[in-house]
């Protein structure tokens, strides 16, 4: 197979370590197990990024988003990663006592709390974005490029779909 064509459907398979190649069926269009599987394939890597920086599950999500966002707030925080408020606040407080993120009551409601990055997180934040551009551009390799981001393009159309549909309430906790 080329990385220019696609197998059809019912030819698409999962290639073992054996080896042999399993015909997908109909999971081979199912997004929740392509998504499932796909995330248990890159965890490893994931937890050798975090490993290398010394973070924890979410830190990444949140200190990217606060990079991109800054004074966003914790609910926003939390409701852009899909998160569970409760869990958004520990890694918040984890990074805000390692001194890569600062808090600040808004000024326009005071319930709530703006978040930044400070000099070292910021910095942080750099590095693992670099690190994380190169391991994609590994898994992306011989990909051609279109496709990548035609990938992309697909994934947040259909984040946007899902989000705008109200999707479910029960937040991840990582």
């Amino acid at each position: 197979m080329s990385s220019t064509s696609s197998p059809s459907p019912q030819d698409r398979a999962f290639a073992l370590r054996s080896g042999a190649a399993i015909r997908a069926g109909w999971l081979g269009e199912d997004i929740q197990f392509l998504t499932r599987s796909l995330r248990f394939l890159l965890r490893p890597q994931g937890e050798a990024v975090r490993g290398r920086f010394a973070l924890e599950a979410g830190d990444i999500g949140v200190l990217a988003v606060i990079g991109a966002n800054p004074g966003v707030s914790q609910n926003d925080l939390a409701a852009s990663l899909v998160l569970k408020k409760s869990a958004v606040t520990r890694v918040v407080q984890r990074l805000e006592k390692r001194g890569f993120v600062a808090r600040q009551r808004s000024t326009l409601d005071r319930r709530a709390n703006c978040l930044t990055l400070t000099g070292p997180g910021a910095a942080l934040t750099d590095a693992v974005r670099e690190a994380t551009r190169m391991q994609q551009a590994h898994w992306f390799d011989g990909i051609d490029p279109a496709r990548a981001e035609a990938f992309f393009d697909v994934m947040h159309l259909l984040l946007a779909r899902l989000a705008e549909a109200g999707g479910d309430d029960g937040a991840d906790d990582d």
